[in-house]
């Protein structure tokens, strides 16, 4: 098995099993799945010499892999799946070749052009019968307001990557694939924001489907709603109204979805805000921007009033949080 690193000071990294290791290859290759995807069993389907590589680059909230092998299998039981130190939601576009995926009594089978999702945090069972290529987005169950290890309707889910919102995200993991190793470490950040708007667009939609009953349908609304703030949260127009007018539903029903949770839509938004504040104070990708410039970037064009929000929100003022983290203080 070697390693290599195609860009040291970029966020690829390729792993491939060894042209030197060619009576390992294929355990080789279950030894890069579980490294990159957590504890699994990896089967063969086909005898015979096995090559696979796999290039992984994490953007932002998700992290992309782009695929390809032989023909084999992967499966997570349930006593893995309890093993797991991480277990989130996968979604997947096919460029070649079939994946059957099974999770449960629910069997899909997605070909080229196809997206399909799986969630790593149940049992669950990816069959390749002939060579693969695909790319996989992996992301938190919280993109799409689920929990991890109950039972939805994105579990061996699949469909056409011809329509809706599946087009432009297909064509973007498209182009991702043929472009990861040549990224700018410098655009990973909205590349990676790109593909979190895309598949929380692609998932609500397919949660939408999947509505049998007046409960779901408020909760698959709310999703499309949240996934259409998260990506305007820079712009300081965002506001309950126009959540309303975009989505067609009155601000008092948008209110009452919101209830829902316990919250409301102008609480909703201030506190997402925050948090991506937050989170860029802690990184030090963004240690060059002022806190009024990171404010800014999240909607909030008041310093003085950010920083009371955030002191309120958080216990200390936005420098004193970055001063920490920096330091590596909890």
């Amino acid at each position: 098995m070697s390693t290599v690193l195609l860009d040291p000071t970029g966020p690829v990294r390729t792993l491939r099993t060894g042209e030197s290791a060619l009576q390992r290859g294929f355990h080789a290759w279950g030894d890069l799945v579980t490294d990159t995807c957590g504890p699994l069993r990896v089967y063969r389907t086909e005898p015979g010499h096995f090559e696979g590589t796999i290039a992984t680059g994490t953007f932002g909230t998700v992290q992309l892999a782009e695929v390809q092998a032989g023909p084999h299998a992967v499966e997570r039981t349930a006593l893995l799946a309890t093993k797991a130190a991480t277990a989130p939601l996968y979604l997947a576009c096919v460029l070649d070749g079939e994946v059957r995926v099974r999770q449960g009594d629910l069997t899909a089978v997605a070909r080229a052009g196809n997206l399909f999702c799986y969630d790593s945090s149940l049992p669950f069972s990816l069959w390749m019968r002939q060579p693969i290529h695909m790319v996989t987005v992996k992301f938190d169950h919280r993109l799409v307001d689920l929990r991890a290890g109950v039972e939805h309707p994105l579990r061996a889910a699949t469909w056409s990557g011809s329509e809706g919102a599946s087009v432009l995200l297909a064509d973007l993991l498209r182009s991702a694939a043929r472009n990861m190793s040549r990224l700018d470490p410098a655009i990973a950040d909205h590349l990676g924001s790109s593909v979190a708007s895309l598949v929380g667009a692609v998932c609500s939609e397919k949660l939408g489907e999947a509505v049998p009953d007046p409960v779901l349908a408020r909760r698959a609304l709310l999703h499309r709603i949240k996934t259409f703030a998260r990506a305007r949260l820079g712009c300081s127009e965002l506001s309950p109204r126009l959540l309303a007018r975009t989505h067609k539903i009155s601000l008092r029903y948008l209110q009452l979805l919101f209830q829902d949770e316990d919250s409301s839509p102008a609480l909703w938004i201030r506190n997402e805000r925050l948090r991506r504040c937050r989170d860029d104070l802690s990184d030090p990708r963004t240690a060059h921007l002022t806190v009024a410039g990171i404010a800014e970037r999240w909607g909030l064009d008041s310093a003085s009033h950010f920083s009371k929000l955030f002191r309120e929100r958080y216990g200390v003022a936005p420098r004193e949080w970055r001063r920490q983290s920096a330091r590596g203080l909890p």
